[in-house]
């Protein structure tokens, strides 16, 4: 059976195969795990957004659990996903000097090896940005990997024709998924860029913020709102250092 767990409750999931008394295994769930990128945690229908169609995400929330109360140690895509991967905050796991870099010693042995060492068959798909030691090699953590990003997201295909990223690592997710063995238990990673800005690429809907062709006219007869933080007194009233930041600049180009 396959089910949808957290991350958090992972030190309780792994553990080896036990075999019961007449001769029958009792195995740990098999565990996928989805990651988003750039996701504002108010745009899911289960949160209460009134325009968001999100029936996948609104059925697991339903039938599992969803935490209401989350914080974050470091708000930046590669110190959180170095988090899930090995437990540490940034500040535990980072090189002093250089604290944006893990130190060798805290990615020898990510989640996915302790699921390793627990009889799981584990997979990555998807977007990594971790900064690992010059040493690391992230092929040797996973049975199957593949690190995918964007830069373009719009992928040329042998076909001749162009595939989403997302989509792509949805295929492999699906991939992993047929050769698994029914003697083994699986964790499979699903870590997605949308809707990660491409910063290189400007031109909406192909390279900024862009989104794969099945959604594209999920929302034409929706008229969104005005955000509330487009006002310009609010823009008026932040530090300068905010002014200028990289979220201003995405912001603007929208």
């Amino acid at each position: 059976m396959l089910r949808f767990v957290a991350l958090a409750l992972l030190p309780f999931l792994v553990r080896p195969i036990v075999v019961a008394d007449d001769g029958s295994d009792t195995k740990p769930p098999n565990i996928v795990f989805f990651l988003a990128d750039d996701q504002n945690h108010q745009t899911l229908g289960c949160a209460g957004d009134p325009i968001m169609s999100t029936p996948a995400i609104d059925r697991l929330a339903a039938e599992g659990i969803r935490f209401e109360q989350a914080t974050v140690s470091h708000s930046i895509c590669w110190v959180s996903r170095t988090t899930l991967m090995t437990g540490l905050t940034g500040r535990t796991y980072g090189t002093p000097g250089n604290r944006e870099i893990a130190r060798a010693e805290a990615v020898e042995k990510l989640v996915s090896d302790h699921l390793r060492d627990a009889g799981y068959r584990t997979g990555y798909f998807g977007k990594w940005h971790a900064k690992m030691p010059r040493e690391f090699r992230r092929e040797d953590h996973f049975d199957a990997f593949e690190a995918i990003g964007r830069n373009p997201y719009y992928k040329p295909q042998a076909d001749g024709s162009v595939r989403h990223e997302t989509d792509i690592i949805i295929d492999r997710g699906v991939e992993f998924l047929d050769g698994q063995p029914d003697d083994r238990p699986f964790a499979i990673n699903l870590w997605f860029n949308a809707g990660h800005a491409e910063d290189g690429d400007r031109r909406p809907g192909v390279g900024h913020f862009p989104w794969p062709n099945p959604a594209s006219d999920q929302y034409n007869e929706v008229s969104f709102p005005e955000p509330k933080l487009n006002d310009r007194d609010v823009f008026d009233a932040l530090p300068m250092f905010l002014k200028n930041s990289i979220n201003r600049e995405r912001f603007f180009w929208r």
